[in-house]
């Protein structure tokens, strides 16, 4: 009597599993997600698009991601507004990014040296933990300052930062950009600000 209810259930699981194979064949869910591959950062930020070439990705649990820049700078960001795109040719970018802008709206590349191709590119294990600059966000305006310390809080996404003279400031994740620029040119974070907010006059330094 138990042999017979074995058979039956095995039989009943065969037949659900053909069933779902059946349904499954009309499906465009990828299931495995093999694409490790990203050469863009693309983020639509008010009147303004930036577009950031990328050597390096790391994503995390909740909003953040970690991207380094064709020139060395490494930005730990929130992808709230933030998308990392595979682009293959510049005419795939350009086709994309023009639907992102208004006719008010510009698009502004922090470098135009993108390496087309399929590149895996992901950084598996994230030993960067070292951030002494940060970019907080308002509105179509960028304040770069220093910083000594900081922390993240994956479970709510808040990210909090204390300057050189004790300040502290928690905020939400989409507002702040944290920056390493040790590997990168001098005027990296400037640079990386202005195609946030599209002009440098609206970028201001937090000045000890």
């Amino acid at each position: 009597m138990i042999k017979n209810l074995k058979i039956r259930k095995t039989c009943t699981a065969l037949a659900l599993a053909g069933t779902l194979g059946l349904s499954l064949t009309a499906c465009n869910k990828q299931v495995v997600d093999f694409n490790k591959s990203f050469n863009v950062a693309i983020e639509p930020n008010g009147d303004s698009i930036s577009v950031v070439p990328i050597t390096k990705y790391a994503d995390y649990q909740g909003s953040q991601v970690q991207f380094v820049t064709t020139d060395g700078l490494v930005v730990l960001s929130s992808t709230h507004q933030l998308q990392l795109m595979k682009a293959d040719s510049e005419n795939a970018l350009t086709r994309y990014t023009s639907h992102l802008v208004d006719d008010n709206d510009t698009i502004n590349y922090y470098s135009t040296d993108i390496e087309y191709g399929d590149v895996f590119n992901k950084t598996i294990i994230d030993l960067q933990f070292e951030f002494k600059k940060a970019i907080i966000l308002k509105g179509d305006s960028a304040i770069i300052m220093d910083i000594n310390t900081w922390k993240d809080y994956e479970e709510d996404d808040k990210i909090q930062i204390r300057l050189e003279d004790g300040t502290c400031i928690l905020t939400d994740a989409a507002n702040i950009k944290l920056l390493d620029v040790r590997n990168a040119p001098e005027d990296a974070a400037l640079n990386y600000a202005t195609s946030l907010v599209g002009d440098k006059e609206k970028v201001k330094e937090l000045k000890k």
